[in-house]
């Protein structure tokens, strides 16, 4: 049993890596040789751009994430909906939400479908939802492993071997992202000083840069999405940032009390001094009256 937690860390790894399309492919390397023995037309067209990349279709990012957490599923979306998919979670989508009203969680496969001459739905295309209204698809030989909106697609259902019980999944966020985790990343960019404009939840070019001004100064690689490692990098960041504060808040604290210790002190010497003048002006008059 895997978790979706590892399932979305794990096929973001491909976009974060910019990975390419070829039908077929797993997670190979596409080499020169490769392209130049290809009778594809599409491959000709655009294979080019994937040579020296990992590539993968689109059911081949599942197949090669699941192999890499030690699992297995198959190697087709037709296939992976027909057997891996459990039955009572499968649900159309409209406008990016279940038309039956049930929740969405990230790990969750989503399909394209169209029909076929009998009159059932074909799956033609797979991918995977991660968070945030998004998901990662392997779209075609032209444009490689992309995020996508969570509207883009029909049907979704979870994954059989796969574990949704309530633990924590990493959201891989980028530009056009929305929802609580974006605002959550606002605002901890803004904590850290990075500027982002407001926090309103909708991942636009101003979070973008923010997120690549950090990324750049915590030496990770400039792209602007919100992947595992940047997710680390910025939670311990946060603990810097807590650390730091705490640290701030405790000087304070021993400060003022360091002040009030003085302050006492003085009050103290204020009194005694204060006898001292009573006791000589008593003494004084004492002596006009003899």
């Amino acid at each position: 049993m895997i978790t979706a937690e590892a399932l979305v860390a794990q096929c973001g790894i491909p976009l974060e890596e910019k990975w390419g399309y070829i039908w077929g492919a797993s997670g190979q390397t596409w080499t020169q040789e490769k392209q130049d023995k290809s009778t594809d037309d599409t491959v000709k067209r655009y294979g080019q751009q994937w040579v020296g990349r990992r590539v993968c279709d689109c059911s081949g990012l599942f197949y090669w994430a699941f192999g890499e957490l030690g699992s297995w599923i198959h190697h087709g979306s037709n296939s992976i909906w027909n057997y891996d998919c459990v039955e009572k979670t499968k649900g159309r989508l409209k406008d990016g939400k279940r038309e039956d009203g049930k929740e969405i969680r990230p790990g969750s496969a989503v399909f394209l479908t169209e029909p076929k001459a009998d009159g059932k739905l074909s799956r033609h295309h797979i991918g995977i939802y991660i968070g945030a209204n998004t998901c990662v698809e392997a779209k075609g030989t032209r444009s490689g492993v992309v995020a996508s909106s969570l509207s883009h697609w029909d049907e979704v259902a979870e994954l059989k071997g796969v574990s949704y019980g309530g633990e924590k999944v990493i959201t891989v966020m980028r530009n056009g992202s929305r929802g609580e985790e974006v605002k959550e990343l606002q605002e901890q960019l803004i904590r850290m000083g990075y500027d982002c404009g407001t926090a309103d939840g909708i991942f636009g070019r101003r979070t973008e840069e923010a997120v690549k001004e950090y990324q750049k100064e915590h030496g990770l690689d400039a792209d602007g999405i919100v992947g595992e490692q940047t997710q680390k990098a910025l939670e311990e960041g946060s603990g810097e940032v807590l650390d730091l504060t705490c640290a701030l808040v405790a000087g304070l604290t021993d400060k003022a009390g360091d002040l009030e210790e003085k302050a006492r002190a003085l009050q103290l010497e204020a009194e005694a001094l204060a006898r001292r003048v009573e006791a000589l002006l008593a003494l004084f008059e004492g002596e006009e009256d003899v």
